[in-house]
Parts: structure tokens; C-alpha cells; sequence
């Protein structure tokens, strides 16, 4: 990377660790597949991650492109920038990239090119949820799943579609393999 791309991504990376915490969480294992044939789940590298959020939410892959400065019409300087690129060297220059990922995550839903629905617009919550679950991981979901989204969706105004989206895609789940 450029030195203006580094500096760039290292601002990012400091932005994004203020907020991040120290607290390290242990869980139990779990299997993936059938009982008899389940195997432990691998986590996905960064750039599979990336490309994976990439392409579940935008429909696209990470690109490549030039951001311009103009002053009084006229080119400052130019930076290359790959989005993949950038975002796997953060996601790589930290130890435990699960707080970066979670903002990657909370970033691309709000992005303008990602179509959430508003959760006035979901007519029935437990068919949205489920479409949700096959959409993201592949699957139904099971009925403690459903009966709980679907039990704060009610109870809880902040919980939408954008909050089940998020909750999906920064599971642990979503991010193995």
C-alpha cells in the first residue's frame, strides 16, 4: 500500500479500537453437519470474511478505485484504494478481529447500497426471520431461534431488521465454515 493508503488505514484501525473493549469471551465447542459426521467448525480468514459480508449484503465484491482530493477544481493528490485490501490488512494487524468485524458488519448495513427493509415494512416477523436465517447461514432456523427473535422483535423497538442482520452475520456461525 501507498503511504497515504497506510496512514488512511491506520487511522481507521485507531478509530475503530477506541471503542473496542479487552474482554475475552470462552465457549463451549460445537459441531457442524451431522451428529455422527460433524466436524468442528473452521473460522473464515479475513479476506473470506470480507468478501462473504461483501457479497451477502451489496451483491458485489470488495473494489478497486482512486479517491481524488480537489482543491479550487483542481487534483491534490490521488489514493489508490482496494477496499479488500485495506480491510484485510486491518482485520490482519490486530490480534483478535472480531470487534473490527463487528463494525465492518455495522458499517456495510448502513451503507446505501445495502436494501434493508424498515421494520414498519416486514408484515409477518417470524417468516422474515427465517428468510433471514437461510439467507445468511444457510438454514432454518430452530424453534428456541425463531420463538426468541421473534419475542424481542416484539418486545423491543431498536430490535429491526438491520438488528437481526447484524446479529447474523457477527455470529459465530456466520463466520466459520
Amino acid at each position: 500500500m501507498t503511504t497515504k493508503a497506510t496512514w488512511l488505514a491506520a487511522a481507521l484501525l485507531a478509530f475503530a479500537l477506541a471503542g473496542c473493549g479487552d474482554t475475552t469471551y470462552e465457549f463451549e465447542p460445537v459441531g457442524v453437519g451431522e451428529d455422527d459426521q460433524g466436524r468442528e467448525p473452521r473460522p473464515r480468514s479475513n479476506s473470506q470474511f470480507v468478501r462473504a459480508v461483501y457479497a451477502d449484503l451489496i451483491g458485489r465484491a470488495p473494489e478497486a478505485f482512486e479517491f481524488g482530493v480537489l482543491f479550487e477544481g483542481q487534483p491534490v493528490f490521488q489514493i489508490p484504494i482496494d477496499e479488500q485490501e485495506m480491510l484485510v490488512d486491518v482485520l490482519d494487524g490486530v490480534g483478535d478481529s472480531s470487534p473490527l468485524r463487528e463494525l465492518l458488519v455495522a458499517g456495510l448495513i448502513r451503507s446505501t447500497e445495502v436494501d434493508i427493509p424498515d421494520k414498519a415494512d416486514v408484515d409477518d416477523p417470524a417468516d422474515y426471520i427465517a428468510e433471514q436465517f437461510r439467507h445468511y447461514l444457510g438454514r432454518e432456523p430452530t424453534a428456541y431461534e425463531l420463538a426468541a427473535f421473534v419475542g424481542e422483535w416484539d418486545a423491543d423497538e431498536a430490535v429491526n431488521p438491520r438488528t437481526l442482520v447484524r446479529a447474523l452475520l457477527t455470529s459465530r456461525e456466520y463466520q466459520s465454515f
